[in-house]
């Protein structure tokens, strides 16, 4: 892979340089159009797809407006060409690793090229992997499929094992998806290079892997059990109303319920109309106050969008940590109640959850303050080294991991219109949270146990919101 550390570092500065994006031949087209799917890259990463201007495009590949027309219809089209062709290459990458393992370890010799990756092409891993959530449906769906191949990649290896060899217990989307998170969060940490942590990461992927038995929960699918007589919920009342005509309340509530119900309303005008085309008056009219009510409270759309990150998140974690820290049960107890919480105010609240999984990807400068939220959840999961004392603790970096895989299997839920399915893959997650500390078998049969549970009381007709 050709090393575009320079190139990161030197976004900013004018050049017709060609960097390898795309084979380039002798043609001159086909040079101008290498170029262009070059520039679109640099131009992204520094200002945002939605910001990316064609004329910047054109000047950093060094042809005109009319030569770029000549070659892409519209800017989409460049960013599509570019991401499929930057695709092909992280397959290749990907692919190549998975054959000189063994089969059986293609989980972690996929995760070892993506970690590779980074480290030689940091600007393109970004482009394909969290540029493209900012970039529209078209470029999401392009990621998607890029992740799709990856995941079958895997899956093809396996299937190529040795009957009695050791598998990972886990879907391989969702490690994946959990692992390009990571990295991405990590990569926007000063001095945070990826690679030293390889071993720590190749160990979480390690720590699902079976011998004795046939894996139980690769299959990303909801439990069924837990899906009978889900509890039908309404939004929950943020939209909080004063009191009609004259009232003494004081100017601090009044100040409160109005900042609450716009920061409610900015969620649900970006559940309808996504960020990109939502304005405030799009938002005053979801909350019911007026223009001057919002510009008392904030200066624009993106303060109001801050604000709701912030208050969605908050409220999230007390409810999490009210079910996790008011229980004197043992930690995979508290796990397995955190894990109801967080289910049950999602199924509350859809167009919250729609914010939080979805809406959150949209602004580029919002990006640092979301992951930084996304890793508070990291306290529920340490507590698992105080749980299991006697064995060597388990790293930070795979503590995250968790935790962004975990969200990554809500992210894929509530984007395409899920919400419902979560509950029934509470056992799913919560194996993903329990087996590193507690080892497959262990975890298996915890969570079996609670899964008949379930089953037994969803035959009697009285499930209840939490097994």
């Amino acid at each position: 892979m050709a090393n575009d550390a320079e190139r990161v570092s030197n976004v900013d500065q004018a050049s017709t340089a060609e960097s390898g994006i795309g084979a380039v031949s002798d043609s001159t087209g086909a040079s101008q159009r290498a170029r262009l799917l070059e520039a679109i890259v640099e131009i992204v990463a520094r200002d945002g797809y939605a910001q990316a201007k064609i004329g910047d495009i054109a000047g950093r590949a060094g042809v005109s407006r009319p030569t770029f027309y000549e070659l892409f219809a519209h800017k989409e089209a460049c960013l599509l060409s570019a991401q499929r062709e930057l695709a092909e290459r992280m397959c290749d990458d990907v692919g190549a690793a998975i054959g000189q393992g063994e089969a059986s370890r293609a989980a972690q010799s996929a995760l070892g090229a993506l970690v590779a990756f980074v480290e030689d092409e940091p600007l393109v891993f970004d482009f394909l992997m969290h540029e493209a959530m900012l970039a529209g449906p078209h470029a999401l769906a392009e990621r998607d499929r890029l992740m799709r191949r990856l995941e079958q990649m895997v899956e093809a290896s396996w299937e190529l094992a040795p009957a009695d060899a050791a598998l990972v217990d886990m879907s391989p989307r969702l490690l994946l998806e959990g692992a390009v998170r990571l990295l991405g969060v990590r990569m926007r940490r000063a001095g945070d290079a990826p690679s030293g942590s390889l071993s720590d990461l190749l160990g979480w992927i390690d720590a699902y892997t079976v011998s004795a038995r046939a894996p139980r929960w690769r299959e990303f699918a909801p439990i069924p059990a837990l899906l009978r007589s889900p509890v039908q919920r309404t939004e929950e009342d943020l939209h909080r109303s004063l009191p009609r005509g004259r009232h003494r309340l004081p100017a601090e509530v009044v100040k409160h319920v109005q900042r609450e119900r716009i920061t409610y309303a900015t969620a649900e005008a970006i559940r309808a109309k996504g960020y990109g085309n939502v304005t405030v008056a799009d938002i005053v009219a979801a909350a019911g106050l007026s223009r001057d009510v919002f510009y008392a409270h904030f200066h624009d759309k993106e303060e109001a969008f801050d604000a709701t990150v912030k208050l969605v998140f908050e409220r999230l974690l007390a409810t999490m940590a009210g079910e996790f820290f008011g229980s004197s049960d043992a930690w995979p107890e508290q796990i397995w109640a955190a894990g109801w919480a967080f289910v049950r105010f999602l199924e509350s609240n859809p167009s919250l959850a729609h914010f939080l999984f979805v809406g959150t990807y949209a602004p580029p400068s919002h990006i640092r303050r979301v992951h930084d939220f996304v890793l508070a959840f990291t306290v529920f999961v340490e507590a698992g080294n105080r749980y299991q004392t006697p064995a060597a603790p388990i790293p930070r970096i795979v503590v995250e991991a968790i935790v962004c895989s975990v969200l990554e299997a809500v992210n894929l839920c509530i984007r395409d219109g899920r919400v419902y399915e979560l509950r029934g893959l509470i056992p799913i997650i919560s194996y993903m949270v329990l087996a590193p500390f507690m080892g497959t078998d262990a975890a298996s049969e915890f969570l079996e146990t609670r899964i008949a549970a379930a089953q037994s009381e969803a035959g009697t007709g009285c499930l209840a919101d939490e097994a």
